[in-house]
């Protein structure tokens, strides 16, 4: 429920291009594309064309994007094109991918009608590209089609000119225009959107679009989903799929600070009082995706004197069993004066079997047979996630 309220709020407050005229705005999606470079990934930008209305069967462009630096997954700003320089409903648009460089490089092109765009768009369905040769360029997707046939000046936009009720200036006073080529969040982040009317959700539920969002909008959305929040939605339609580019790269989790004894007369698994005895240290949240690496930072110490025993890992939890644990691959013990440990764990079952719903469970062992002590500080995990 605070997902749909968060998406209906932010669809009735919101402001992303004002469409005075009747206009197109139309939102582009590189994925997969052919590398074009030797030493790097290939700088794409789009650019898109209609055929002259002479003999000669050119292409004239009509708009043309930012170059997106060494990506081979570019999400292009969102154009906004009058209708009057789009082509007649049976005829193609040129949408083409090139290489930005010394000599700029097609990597691909489709040619598509204005409906099948839209098709495109509300079916999600990729567009393969190919290039002069004929080879696979990659696809494009259409994220984002919205046709305006028509706005007043104070503001009033695609949803606007259907009938909804509510305001369109943005709340905090943006009452600017944002520029189409670039992707802007107006919205400052303490900003409160009061709860949409009855007659706004009626609207909502009836004609709203959800899958149908503005750039804008959906910065706004971000601010205010977790995690788990953007997972749900992309696992309940495949109309969410641009909510995935804010999803995070990494997970901070941090533990509290320590010193703990070992009792005398405490022994350990094996009956003697020299080996190690694990407790819990504690457990980290449930995770959303998985894992690239997982990197410990912290500072440590034992008792000062005699044998080190003390020890810190981590296990993989799943359905409350232990699926994998690094502390044979990783050991070692802790130092008689305060160090920094840094330990990054890659290509091992904690990293490699972690999967969305597991969790990891921190362990210490002090050391047994009396007098040992383990005291940590700033325990600091950096999880780098896996694109989910």
């Amino acid at each position: 429920d605070i997902i749909l309220d968060t998406l209906a709020v932010a669809l009735v407050y919101s402001e992303p291009v004002k469409m005075q005229k009747s206009s197109l705005a139309l939102g582009l999606n590189g994925r997969k594309l052919t590398d074009k470079d030797i030493f790097s990934k290939s700088d794409p930008y789009v650019v898109i064309s209609r055929r002259r209305r002479v003999e000669d069967g050119g292409w004239t462009p009509i708009r043309i994007s930012e170059t997106i630096k060494d990506n081979l997954n570019p999400r292009w700003s969102e154009f906004l094109i009058d209708l009057t320089e789009l082509p007649d409903a049976n005829e193609d648009l040129k949408i083409e991918v090139f290489d930005d460089g010394w000599k700029d490089t097609s990597i691909g092109v489709v040619h598509i009608t204005i409906s099948k765009l839209e098709q495109a768009h509300k079916t999600r369905t990729p567009l393969p590209i190919t290039d002069k040769k004929m080879k696979n360029g990659g696809e494009i997707l259409v994220r984002s089609f919205r046709m305006d046939f028509g706005g007043s000046e104070n503001g009033s936009g695609p949803i606007a000119s259907q009938g909804m009720s509510g305001g369109f200036t943005l709340p905090g006073g943006y009452n600017g225009t944002p520029n189409v080529h670039s992707s802007q969040t107006v919205c400052p982040p303490q900003t409160t959107f009061p709860p949409p009317t009855d007659a706004d959700s009626h609207w909502i539920e009836e004609h709203g679009d959800l899958c149908n969002l503005p750039d804008l909008v959906l910065d706004i959305i971000a601010e205010y989903l977790e995690p788990k929040d953007i997972l749900q939605l992309l696992d309940s339609c495949p109309c969410f799929e641009d909510f995935r580019r804010f999803l995070p790269k990494y997970q901070e989790i941090n533990g509290e600070d320590f010193r703990k004894e070992q009792h005398p007369n405490q022994r350990d698994g094996d009956g003697d009082c020299d080996g190690i005895n694990p407790e819990k240290y504690f457990d980290g949240p449930e995770m959303n995706q998985g894992a690239k690496s997982i990197k410990l930072n912290f500072r440590w110490k034992d008792q000062g004197w005699g044998h080190r025993k003390g020890q810190v890992w981590i296990q993989l939890i799943r359905n409350e069993e232990v699926l994998a644990d690094s502390r044979k691959q990783f050991h070692e013990l802790a130092p008689h004066e305060y160090r920094e440990r840094e330990v990054v764990i890659k290509e091992h079952p904690v990293v490699d079997l972690l999967k969305r719903g597991d969790k990891l469970r921190f362990m210490l062992s002090v050391g047994g047979g009396g007098g040992h002590y383990l005291t940590v500080r700033n325990f600091k995990v950096l999880v780098e996630l896996k694109k989910y």
